[in-house]
């Protein structure tokens, strides 16, 4: 089943994260304009003749590196900057550690601030670090066909957990979202796709009399929507990879047309359905 990229369904995905985004810059905003007013008139020689600190953490909590640009330390600056292009390319979950470390850097280098904001700028860090989290590890996608109905349907909005499959292996049950194997490149697939895992690597998989043999015991499944109309003969699944099904057996695109999913193929695990309203819940 393919993920559609609408732009309209992507606008509405991404604005609570918008929001989001624009309350914090306003808050870091309105946080400075206050500060400013509290500041002494000894403070604000210092601060207009030296950098502001706050300056320095809201331009890094944007881009990790411009803040140390902002208070002169150039070339630590463009070394943070070049290190956090580099980790988002090669290394993308270490970006958040990052990130917040120099967030609170950039303020505890600059030639003035002020001890009493310690905390908020700690808070800010942490802010950051969530920011980065949830994109590093979380994503939404939506449902745009009948492919794994009666389970998932048809604009179903998807909370995907792409970090606990860096802990442990993916097991048989889970619905994952995956890359196009190099079967569907074939066939001119280009965006992620939703099934069910049924075989696991070894597995012996065989469908037939309306039912799916894992190493020749029938497999209970409550979830699918009609018991499968066709037969499939033997097969063994190779190593590091997955076969998988729709849950509308026979109204999907799987493993029983194209193969098996390599482990690398696999992004993530659907955990939880956040809309529509009715259907909120855990994914099972």
């Amino acid at each position: 089943m393919l993920f559609s990229n609408d732009s309209i369904n992507f606008l509405i995905a991404i604005s609570p994260l918008i929001a989001i985004k624009l309350l914090k810059i306003w808050n870091l905003f309105d946080a400075y304009r206050c500060a400013v007013r509290t500041n002494s008139s000894r403070f604000e020689k210092l601060r207009k003749r030296d950098k502001d600190p706050w300056l320095a953490v809201f331009i890094s909590s944007i881009i990790p590196g411009l803040g140390h640009l902002y208070i002169k330390k150039i070339w630590l600056g463009i070394l943070l900057l070049i290190l956090f292009l580099l980790l988002s390319a090669i290394i993308p979950s270490a970006t958040l550690f990052f990130a917040a470390f120099v967030v609170y850097h950039s303020y505890s280098v600059s030639p003035v601030r002020r001890e009493k904001t310690k905390k908020i700028i700690l808070t800010i860090s942490l802010l950051v670090l969530i920011k980065f989290s949830i994109n590093t590890y979380v994503e939404s996608r939506y449902i745009p066909s009948e492919t794994m109905s009666p389970t998932l349907q048809v604009n179903d909005r998807l909370i995907i957990d792409k970090l606990s499959y860096s802990f442990k292996a993916p097991e048989r049950g889970d619905i994952v979202i995956f890359h196009p194997t190099d079967a569907l490149k074939e066939k001119n697939f280009t965006e992620a796709l939703i099934q069910r895992i049924v075989g696991l690597p070894g597995d012996k998989i065989e469908i037939k009399n309306g039912k799916v043999y894992i190493n020749n015991q029938p497999l209970e499944e409550k979830y699918i929507q009609e018991p499968p109309d066709y037969t499939f003969n033997l097969i063994t699944v190779p190593p590091d990879s997955y076969f998988v099904l729709g849950d509308n057996r026979n109204n999907s695109y799987d493993s029983s047309y194209w193969g098996f999913v390599p482990r690398e193929n696999i992004i993530g695990r659907a955990v939880i359905r956040y809309g529509p309203l009715e259907r909120i819940g855990l994914i099972e």
